[in-house]
């Protein structure tokens, strides 16, 4: 494992796992916070539920108790209990009571069936055995509170729950009825239960039905649900045994509006995260990629300074011998000339590829573009090639290219060429190289230089036009070289509009090919 890796490891991703674990624990957290909230509100919403329904049992006992206590007289009270025992469907039956009388109507002589059962039902209230306010547990003792005008009082008929309600009418005088829970129930079953609450302030709607405490159903719900989760709210004080059962409504799972702000959390959070470990990432290779720069920097300056100091070496003792005149033999002087000559040639080279590539790496290299003849440059080259004026082998050329013109610059495209040329006699020198020019596509025409060496490495091939990038195999070991020929040749080839690419050689080697806009 390298080093790039390690710090990768243990400064970016360890953390950004260890960040991830800590958000998918809260997520799951908020999840389950969310959760219980949502619970929390259907609970809430169970209780309203009850309340409405209670609101709406109380309206229908004030009504009618209002109109016994708007009776001026015991006639026109017991006519009003009358008509309503007779015909009010709510009302199950009536009553009127005195103090140290009892239930003065209706009396057990002369009474019907259903009457006595009544009776019998509230005997021990009637009969003062049970006072008609439960007493207040929570109440301070010795306390006398004021007796209520009205009130309502759940009675328990063995497993049926009954409701009473009652009005003083008059010093010692009580009337009421008892309220007919069925006529109710069957307005509910009719319409079905449709507490007017929904679920997470409109969101979703509840589904709300009425219940027993042995689970049967009173009044069914008008909406499907699985009933889970559910909650529930009694009906006290009128039927504390009886339920308000409600549940999300089938097709609106609890949670939703939750749920969609859990998930915009986790992408808000999986983008962070992304962006840590992403930017950590290039952050690091940056890095890398400096220290490796440095690293070739080093190295160029190592390579660049041997280059310097072979020719100086070879020119400095060639000229201190003719100096000295210790070449007296005519033919080794002109040797020794010819070495000085191209030594100077060579360092000329050296001096002049270090000034294009500061020029380069400071925008500060010009063009002049003009119409140039590739055939002709090629001639040319190969020409001077031929009088030995250049360390250039001679190449083959495939296609002479004639009539094969492109807009650019002619220095730089025979630098270009040159370059390519050099390296092809540096790495395979076993065969002259192939040059070949053709119009290309798209307004192009193109200049191939091929070789028969051993070619780029495939781990090389996208790298080799990196400045100081070198690859480093058994070929460039053996070989001296500053890493920068190709960096400049592409960006000489892109600064006059075309571009500089490698391809291997179909049977082995090498093929670099420049292509310029044509003129």
């Amino acid at each position: 494992m390298n080093r790039f890796l390690r710090i990768y490891l243990f400064a970016i991703a360890l953390p950004a796992l260890l960040l991830a674990l800590f958000g998918a624990v809260q997520m799951h957290l908020i999840r389950e916070w969310l959760y219980w909230m949502e619970l929390e509100g259907l609970r809430d919403r169970a209780e309203r539920a009850a309340a409405r329904e209670l609101s709406s049992v109380r309206d229908l006992l004030d009504q009618r108790l209002d109109r016994i206590v708007a009776t001026p007289d015991y006639e026109s009270r017991l006519a009003v209990l009358r008509e309503l025992a007779g015909s009010d469907r709510f009302v199950r039956a009536a009553f009127l009571w005195r103090e140290g009388e009892g239930c003065v109507w209706p009396r057990r002589t002369g009474s019907t069936e259903e009457e006595r059962r009544f009776l019998n039902r509230y005997e021990s209230l009637f009969g003062g055995r049970v006072p008609w306010v439960p007493p207040d547990p929570f109440a301070p003792a010795g306390a006398a509170p004021e007796p209520p005008t009205r009130g309502y009082r759940a009675w328990a008929s063995g497993d049926r729950p009954e409701l009473l309600a009652w009005v003083r009418t008059a010093p010692g005088e009580i009337a009421g009825f008892e309220f007919e829970k069925m006529a109710w129930l069957a307005d509910l079953q009719v319409t079905g239960f449709a507490p007017a609450v929904s679920l997470r302030g409109g969101n979703g709607p509840l589904a709300a039905e009425l219940r027993d405490e042995s689970g049967a159903v009173l009044a069914p719900s008008r909406l499907a649900s699985s009933w889970s989760p559910r909650r529930e709210a009694s009906l006290a004080p009128f039927f504390p045994r009886w339920l308000v059962r409600v549940a999300p409504a089938e097709g609106f799972p609890l949670a939703h509006s939750g749920e969609r702000l859990l998930l915009v959390a986790a992408a808000f959070f999986g983008l962070l995260l992304l962006s840590l470990v992403a930017g950590g990432f290039v952050l690091l290779r940056a890095a890398r990629r400096e220290r490796l720069d440095s690293l070739r920097k080093t190295d160029f300056v190592s390579n660049v300074s041997h280059e310097l100091r072979t020719p100086l070496t070879s020119i400095r003792m060639f000229s201190e011998l003719l100096a000295e005149d210790r070449i007296a033999d005519p033919e080794r002087r002109r040797r020794a000339l010819g070495t000085i000559t191209a030594e100077s040639a060579r360092l000329s080279r050296l001096v002049d590829g270090l000034l294009d590539f500061s020029r380069l790496e400071r925008n500060r290299r010009k063009y002049v573009l003009e119409s140039v003849d590739l055939g002709e440059l090629l001639s040319d080259i190969q020409q001077t090639a031929a009088d030995g004026s250049t360390r250039h082998a001679s190449f083959v050329t495939r296609h002479s290219g004639r009539g094969c013109t492109a807009l650019a610059d002619r220095d730089a495209v025979r630098q270009i060429v040159l370059n390519l040329l050099d390296n092809a006699v540096k790495y395979a020198p076993g065969a002259p190289p192939e040059v070949s020019v053709r119009d290309a596509e798209n307004g192009t025409v193109a200049l191939a230089v091929a070789d028969r060496g051993p070619g780029v490495p495939p781990h090389a091939a996208k790298r080799i036009f990196d400045r100081f990038y070198r690859a480093d195999d058994a070929a460039t070991a053996e070989t001296r070289g500053s890493g920068l020929g190709l960096s400049i040749a592409r960006r000489l080839a892109r600064g006059m509009g075309g571009d500089l690419v490698y391809r291997p050689r179909t049977g082995g080697g090498s093929v670099f090919e420049l292509t310029l806009p044509s003129s």
